[in-house]
């Protein structure tokens, strides 16, 4: 166990007045035996209480209880018993582990089933049951291998975000269409229920004129992006919600009624595998995005288009596999009826986009797929360079070479834009005589270079007879492992706490060692953190201090300020690591590294 030690040319940091308890707590119905419980600037209006780094939460129902710890203020519980009264207890954790004294709630969940985000979702709506049949009213995008529906029992539609950079993106097959304004002046919405927008995760809700799998540069989030954005496809219109607020990006032509920039209103924290509801609002006035009932942002921007398509885009942490979960989707407007298709992921000869005249690998295509077609359609998502010309592309099937056209009227030409296109399949190609495969099978445009790559490629399969797709291929869920202790950083500062820029130290002084222990992201592998019993500093393998996280239980991470007197470092080259230990000790230290040198 960490015990308090400094060496005698070390000052460790001291706590301050113990932790208050948050003003409140509220639960929430989120569907069937869950609850949404929130607290502190989890709630409207709401504010952070002194001196708190996590939270403990604890449940009882029944003879059962639970502990979870956690880094923002809200959490879900689930699954509950609908009937059997809840003791939920939540106190503040400071930095050195020390609890507040709880506020509790106490109350029967109510029995909720299967109800609409929103009652205005007359276009399309979907709660993605089981097991959910995807393809009937979405096309998923995402990299192969890295974007994967999984199957997890009670939580919607589960997408596996595999390699720690993914974006995976659902397009609604119906097209959303404008309805003549209300008195209040609306003209539609689109909602969604999700736990994507918690820390390090991303939601973005699109609305493009033209069936588009993808848009703009998917590599960026919404908060690096111009509020005009050329990337977009003409008369785009994208939302992006993250914890650092709310994002609207524009293509150039998109019109606005008001002038001045987005205005972003005060929302409630959000957690990682915490559901909200998010929704946007079309106007006449210009567009609204509201978390839970809440305006959250207004801006002035307002369509040009009468129809357009809906894409839900999900994004977890950079550089870590995540799970992001839909519970339910839809929009306004009347509904329209989509011909059915079955969707065939095909692999084209190079994931380069030639040029008109480079000569093809000879590969090529199963014709499998289209035996038992009536019709097909090529759809391709390309990502452009150079000056590609985006209304030039061309499919080759074998020796023919079909257009393929931009889905959208006005596609991006800059580098790197996302351009989907389509072609029908040549007649010659459907039915049961031919050949096996089709080759070579390669995509072409005018202009294309060396950085001008295929995206993703996949059949839109009209069968004979029609019927309904196939249910959804569910991957199996890739297990969940332990909680996960806070990440650590370690920065050496001066005196006045502004960090060095350089890594040599004057022997006679004063630097500052910050440690921050930031539990905000790790919770999104199981919604609760391991619980922190402290860390120490090393200086080239020796102990010079140790500070205990544990007072009152296991702490939650925080930030902490070590003081050191650099007369009493020897002059030369030093290597200093601060290791973090979970509370039972068995585990491996989380730890930072750094080198300098005392001259």
């Amino acid at each position: 166990m960490i015990d308090r030690y400094g060496a005698d040319y070390v000052v460790l940091p001291n706590p301050d007045q113990r932790p208050a308890p948050p003003a409140n707590v509220v639960a929430t119905p989120v569907g069937w035996s869950r609850l949404r419980v929130s607290w502190a600037d989890g709630l409207p209006g709401g504010q952070a209480p002194f001196g708190a780094t996590g939270y403990e939460v604890r449940w009882r129902q029944g003879g059962e209880s639970h502990t979870r710890l956690v880094a923002s203020p809200d959490v879900l519980l689930s699954p509950l018993d609908a009937a059997r009264r809840v003791r939920v207890e939540v106190r503040t954790v400071d930095a050195f582990g020390r609890r507040s004294t709880p506020v509790v709630l106490d109350q029967v969940p109510p029995q909720q089933t299967g109800e609409r985000a929103t009652p205005e979702l007359s276009g399309m709506y979907d709660d993605f049951g089981e097991p959910p049949r995807l393809n009937e009213h979405w096309h998923l995008s995402g990299y192969r291998g890295c974007v994967d529906v999984v199957s997890e029992h009670g939580h919607g539609l589960p997408i596996e975000l595999g390699c720690g950079a993914d974006l995976a993106v659902l397009r609604a097959r119906q097209p959303m269409t404008l309805t003549p304004p209300t008195p209040a002046g609306e003209l539609g919405r689109v909602a969604v229920r999700t736990d994507s927008a918690g820390v390090g995760g991303e939601l973005t809700i699109t609305l493009a004129p033209g069936p588009v799998d993808r848009v703009g540069v998917d590599a960026r989030r919404a908060n690096e992006l111009p509020a005009r954005d050329p990337t977009l496809p003409g008369g785009t219109i994208r939302v992006g919600i993250d914890s650092s607020g709310v994002r609207v990006n524009a293509a150039p032509d998109v019109p606005a009624v008001t002038p001045g920039p987005l205005e972003v209103l005060p929302a409630p924290a959000r957690g990682p595998r915490v559901p909200h509801l998010f929704e946007v609002v079309l106007t006449t006035a210009g567009l609204q995005v509201y978390q839970d009932g809440l305006a959250v942002a207004r801006s002035g921007v307002v369509p040009s288009w009468t129809s357009t398509s809906v894409l839900l885009g999900f994004r977890g942490p950079d550089r870590r596999r995540s799970r992001v979960h839909v519970l339910a989707a839809g929009f306004s407007g009347p509904a329209t009826k989509v011909p059915p298709v079955n969707e065939v992921l095909v692999n084209a000869g190079t994931q380069r986009v030639l040029n008109l005249t480079e000569q093809s690998p000879q590969l090529g295509i199963a014709r499998k797929p289209l035996t038992t077609a009536t019709s097909a359609r090529l759809v391709a998502t390309i990502a452009t360079a150079g000056g590609m010309d985006p209304k030039g592309v061309v499919a080759q099937f074998g020796d023919l070479r079909v257009p393929a056209k931009p889905v959208v009227a006005a596609p991006s030409s800059e580098d790197g834009a996302a351009v989907t296109v389509a072609a029908d399949v040549p007649a010659l190609f459907l039915g049961v005589s031919g050949a096996d495969s089709i080759t070579p099978f390669v995509l072409r445009a005018p202009g294309a270079s060396q950085q001008v790559r295929l995206v993703e490629a996949y059949l839109e399969v009209t069968p004979i007879g029609g019927g309904r797709p196939p249910p959804t291929d569910l991957k199996p869920a890739r297990p969940v492992g332990p909680d996960e202790l806070p990440s650590i950083d370690a920065v050496l500062c001066n005196s006045a706490g502004e960090p060095l820029t350089t890594t040599v130290i004057p022997h006679r002084g004063q630097v500052l060692l910050k440690v921050s222990l930031d539990a905000s992201a790790t919770q999104w592998e199981t919604g609760s953190i391991d619980g922190v019993q402290g860390f120490q500093v090393w200086l080239d393998g020796r102990l010079i201090a140790s500070v205990p996280t544990h007072t009152d239980g296991p702490g939650l991470g925080g930030d902490h300020v070590v003081s050191i007197a650099t007369g009493g470092i020897p002059k030369g080259e030093h290597i200093m690591e601060v290791r973090e230990y979970a509370m039972d000790g068995s585990e491996r230290p989380v730890s930072a590294v750094l080198n300098f040198a005392v001259r």
